[in-house]
């Protein structure tokens, strides 16, 4: 049995190829990982994660969300935000949702939100607030604060930033305010990943992978897979100078506490 209890909290479960989904999941055990949070890009991807759930449910925790890269549907949030409702006790967070950022061209980026985009994060901040769930989060570079200003004007108490890269006194008002920040396989091997770990107290910080969602260093190549959440780790524990078994111990009672879920 190992060591250690990792959980990795943002992957895209029904991303991942179907027929080796056990093999996955006998790797992240074997490298301590003893749980995931799934989360939901669509209707479509809801759906496919509450099936899913039933087959690993000694594994998978899931959470349901519209992305924000994507054009809006509005028939497509509604009908994700009525499988939140549904589904309040097989859900453990509202996400993955916020706003875009990859998508949007440079003066965009630095504009204030579309109102569409807004009023649909608005939409699901309300539901969690609602139904009193975590929120996971999509808010990078220059959306990151326009998000953080809307979870404090609806009330949220707790979400997550899921692999955030924001300016500092953004981060450091996103810790301030309680909520959670996690960091993927980049800070085994990117500055501004390191940097932000250096930033983030402990008791602030999960772990993912985003997988499938490819990595670069050593990972270059290959597809996520939440057995990377141990590497994760170690490089945390590097970074801060302590054992992977506080890391560990840490960052899962951490996503314990947030989601209100024992792994």
């Amino acid at each position: 049995m190992h060591t250690v209890r990792l959980v990795d909290t943002h992957v895209h479960w029904d991303r991942l190829p179907e027929d080796k989904l056990d093999s996955m999941v006998d790797r992240a055990r074997k490298a301590g990982v003893v749980g995931a949070v799934a989360v939901g890009t669509d209707a479509a991807s809801c759906t496919d994660l509450l099936q899913m759930k039933r087959r690993y449910s000694d594994f998978l925790q899931i959470a349901l969300g519209y992305h924000p890269e994507q054009k809006v549907n509005w028939g497509e949030v509604n009908g994700v935000l009525q499988q939140i409702r549904a589904r309040r006790n097989q859900i453990c967070a509202v996400g993955e949702v916020g706003l875009p950022w990859y998508t949007l061209s440079p003066t965009e980026r630095t504009a204030p939100p579309n109102p569409e985009h807004k009023g649909v994060l608005e939409r699901f901040l309300q539901i969690a607030v609602e139904l009193d769930v975590p929120v996971i989060l999509h808010a990078v570079h220059d959306s990151a604060e326009a998000v953080f200003r809307l979870l404090q004007a609806h009330s949220v108490r707790q979400a997550v930033f899921h692999w955030l890269k924001a300016p500092e006194q953004v981060v450091d008002e996103i810790v301030g305010a309680g909520y959670m920040i996690s960091v993927t396989p980049e800070v085994c091997y990117r500055k501004r990943d390191r940097e932000l770990v250096k930033r983030i107290p402990l008791s602030s910080l999960l772990l993912e992978t985003d997988a499938p969602w490819p990595h670069g260093g050593p990972f270059r190549n290959r597809p996520a897979e939440p057995a990377w959440v141990e590497r994760t780790a170690e490089a945390v524990s590097q970074v801060k100078g302590i054992s992977l078994l506080q890391v560990a111990k840490q960052t899962t009672a951490n996503a314990e506490r947030l989601f209100n879920r024992s792994f």
